[in-house]
């Protein structure tokens, strides 16, 4: 198996890293389980609990293959932007776990609302940048990558959806 087609394959580090950032989502969406839900309540925290998982999993991804795995030619735009976008749930998550008393579910809100606004101002710019404000010939050449720089990309398209799980997420 040469390199380009192990760059592409799922691997246990990658499963990991899934496992952590599932862990991560349902560290965000106990308090909202916990709340009494109706059966389309439950359904929706189904979708958002899978969304913040994959979401969450990037920051662990990026580390795993950039630093342990290094498959040729990574990292992608869309590695990058996957770990951007999932940091600012990793680091309220961390937030979340600490004992600061009163301040921590203020502090929680301003970190999460806040690194999704910059996290998510960052892969507008970004993708609006490498795919709209240049010539067709010069954005074709753009390799969309690895399925790990595909699921970025995708995150950074539909960042509006990042939002509006942090207002769910935070009630």
């Amino acid at each position: 198996m040469d390199s380009r087609e192990q760059r592409g394959r799922f691997t246990v580090l990658d499963g990991a890293a899934l496992v952590m950032g599932s862990a991560i989502a349902s560290l965000h969406v106990l308090r909202v389980m916990r709340s009494g839900l109706s059966i389309a309540g439950w359904a929706m925290m189904v979708l958002t609990f899978t969304w913040l998982a994959v979401t969450a999993t990037g920051p662990f991804l990026y580390v795993a293959r950039r630093y342990i795995r290094r498959p040729p030619g990574y990292p992608a735009i869309g590695d990058r932007l996957w770990a951007l976008l999932g940091l600012p749930w990793l680091l309220t998550a961390v937030l979340q776990s600490l004992s600061l008393g009163d301040r921590r579910d203020a502090l929680v809100s301003i970190t999460l609302m806040g690194g999704l606004a910059v996290a998510s101002l960052i892969a507008v710019v970004e993708v609006w940048s490498t795919w709209v404000m240049v010539p067709p010939e010069q954005a074709e050449e753009v390799e969309a990558g690895p399925w790990t720089s595909r699921v970025g990309l995708i995150l950074a398209i539909a960042w509006p959806i990042q939002c509006g799980l942090g207002m769910v997420v935070l009630g």
